[in-house]
């Protein structure tokens, strides 16, 4: 399987989960390493103070963008056993139409550490402004080889 088809392949599955479909979530970038989300505002994602993003629904998306970021680096059988950390910043409310989140694999290995970027996504004068900026540690189980 090549890595296009395979990458191809966890998109589809990862879409497919009714959180990221509740959430208004799509794939829009992703490569080794790397993942680039956006979510849509819609009734489920806003209840947060100013009528923005919750800020619960903003650490969930930046989990969810490093989980899809380590997927891209993970060999067969190998798979994240746990989550052991999730950091966020809030800066911004996340009051904007389109919100992205951008993650980069850190370091992988046993412990895998990912940097999230949550951002504006609407075109404008906000567009880029960092609304929160988050930090996912995840402990991996290896396949024996």
């Amino acid at each position: 399987m090549t890595a296009t088809t395979a990458f191809d392949q966890l998109v589809r599955d990862w879409e497919a989960r009714p959180l990221l479909r509740e959430l208004g979530i799509t794939v829009r970038e992703i490569e080794p390493g790397r993942v680039l989300l956006a979510m849509e505002r819609n009734g489920t994602n806003v209840s947060g103070v100013r009528d923005s993003i919750n800020g619960g629904v903003q650490a969930t998306y930046a989990e969810l963008a490093a989980h899809i970021a380590i997927g891209t680096l993970l060999g067969e059988g190998d798979r994240i056993d746990t989550t052991q950390d999730v950091s966020v910043s809030y800066v911004h409310s996340a009051t904007a139409k389109w919100t992205m989140a951008e993650a980069h694999v850190l370091r992988h290995g046993r412990l895998t550490v990912v940097d999230v970027d949550v951002r504006v996504g609407d075109p404008g004068d906000d567009e880029g402004r960092l609304n929160a900026k988050a930090r996912v540690t995840c402990a991996l189980a290896r396949a024996r080889r």
